[in-house]
């Protein structure tokens, strides 16, 4: 706040600076990890500095990994995916060998109860946490 950031009113981890121009500089605090990106290189800079004169800041580069997501970024796209924590979830439930269908069900298919089909735990699925 003394850096003259205001908090998102509907994301309250989040705060943004914006100058004339069009300058912009956002922040995401989460526990006591800073994610921050923004639209001018002197901003972020100064920003930067001014936290290592703080904090202990480590600079780990841009982002390629953050609470359980996968980051690629290059100057015309940022691409997000959570494809090693689904790889995860399907070794802990031995579906890794499983092959990926992209659509299992037929549009208009009736299910039926199968009598002889294998029993399963139905509360198995409360062992998947969000991440």
């Amino acid at each position: 706040m003394k850096e003259g950031f205001e908090r998102c009113l509907n994301e309250h981890v989040l705060f943004t600076k914006a100058k004339e121009g069009g300058k912009l500089l956002m922040v995401s605090v989460y526990v006591d990890d800073l994610i921050f990106t923004g639209n001018d290189e002197a901003m972020f800079e100064k920003f930067k500095n001014s936290m290592k004169q703080e904090f202990d800041l480590f600079d780990l580069g841009r982002m390629k990994y953050f609470l359980g997501v996968e980051v690629e970024q290059s100057s015309e796209r940022i691409f997000i995916n959570q494809k090693k924590h689904a790889n995860e979830v399907h070794e802990r439930f031995g579906m890794e060998h499983y092959n990926a269908v992209k659509n299992s069900i037929v549009p208009g298919f009736r299910l039926v109860k199968d009598e002889g089909g294998v029993v399963v735990d139905a509360t198995a699925y409360k062992l998947l946490e969000y991440r």
